[in-house]
């Protein structure tokens, strides 16, 4: 693990081992087990609107907070490379009967506990709310100016640029559907509409934000990961994230989403915005952002078959849901979102194809 040395320096224990669960990692150490969440650095001075939060879910009674850890030197996280660790005590977890449902279940209830949060100004940096379809273009902006400087005559283009290039047209073109799709889902509507169902959520949720102790106590973890959205970005980062972790799983979606509307219901064109953040490439982007980063030199030495990978992973181990959802929705929750028609990629990966019938809701 990378940040061995750093937790040992920090905390003052001795790492033993490790595993991923979601959004964190369970650290096995000489002085117990420990979970390990990371964020964005930037999100070190988000100190007052955490603090808000938390006290406003202290007058909750179904809302438990884990506890942080701090390091040696009395601080909440440690920020190191970019990135931003922070750790809580490891608890004695018990398994619900369903976790999925109880998942879903868990995840309205903390909706509906910040449904009456009240927001500052000086929050607004930490707010996505209403804004999906201008970050979504930006990042597909920020894909066309890479092309661009790609074709330019003097670029050496190193393997994996190559490999970008292929991808370009299916992920622009999947791009731009998901924002056209996002807007003819009323998202702006959707927006106002659910304000009052949940303020806060997570930057992107997965298991490991919801445990369970003993006598079924819940506890939540995650807030320097938290955001100022609305709750559909929750529930579409769960499904997104399952989906590539396990790959399209009708009974565990199911379960989820009975969990959740069994505490809060989903609004019928939620299910339709829920599909566009899964249409939405934002995790590829993301990569293609971090490769951007690289100095030209090191874009060459960079390992080819990890990067496409990771990257054809994020791609195919979602195309079986964005089939699947829309039909899957309509005949469990009898709500009839728009279809797509569909999209595939030749053998070359050059080429997309897309026809997208809009069906009345």
């Amino acid at each position: 693990m990378e940040e061995k040395e750093l937790l040992q320096e920090k905390y003052g224990f001795e790492l033993q081992g490790y595993r991923t669960t979601g959004a964190s990692k369970v650290l096995e150490t000489d002085r117990g087990l420990y979970y390990m969440f990371e964020a964005p650095a930037g999100y070190k001075y988000k100190s007052k609107f955490i603090e808000k939060v938390k006290k406003h879910l202290s007058q909750q009674q179904n809302i438990r907070l884990l506890k942080l850890v701090n390091t040696t030197s009395g601080q909440a996280h440690i920020v190191d490379d970019e990135q931003l660790y922070y750790l809580y005590r490891g608890v004695r977890e018990a398994v619900p009967d369903d976790p999925y449902y109880a998942s879903g279940q868990s995840l309205a209830q903390f909706h509906l506990a910040t449904s009456d949060f009240s927001s500052d100004k000086m929050f607004i940096p930490y707010s996505s709310l209403g804004n999906w379809p201008s970050m979504w273009r930006k990042k597909l902006r920020n894909f066309n100016e890479y092309r661009d400087e790609m074709d330019e005559d003097h670029v050496e283009l190193a393997p994996m640029d190559e490999y970008l290039l292929t991808c370009f047209t299916y992920i622009t073109q999947l791009g731009e559907l998901s924002v056209q799709y996002l807007l003819d889902a009323g998202y702006d509507k959707v927006v106002k509409e659910t304000a009052s169902l949940g303020k806060v959520a997570y930057q992107n949720f997965d298991q490991g934000y919801m445990l369970w102790k003993e006598k079924d106590v819940r506890l939540m973890a995650g807030e320097w990961n938290w955001v100022l959205d609305m709750r559909t970005r929750d529930v579409g980062q769960w499904i997104k994230a399952e989906t590539k972790r396990n790959g399209w799983n009708e009974e565990a979606v199911t379960s989820f989403l009975d969990g959740y509307n069994s505490v809060s219901v989903l609004k019928p064109a939620e299910y339709a915005v829920i599909y566009a953040l899964m249409l939405y490439p934002g995790r590829f982007l993301k990569l293609v952002e971090t490769y951007m980063e690289l100095p030209v030199e090191e874009r060459q030495e960079v390992n080819i078959q990890a990067w496409q990978t990771q990257l054809e992973d994020e791609l195919t181990k979602m195309e079986d849901a964005l089939r699947k959802y829309p039909v899957f929705i309509t005949q469990r929750y009898d709500v009839s979102i728009p279809q797509i028609d569909w999209l595939w990629r030749k053998k070359d990966d050059q080429a997309t194809s897309f026809r997208y019938e809009e069906t009345q809701s």
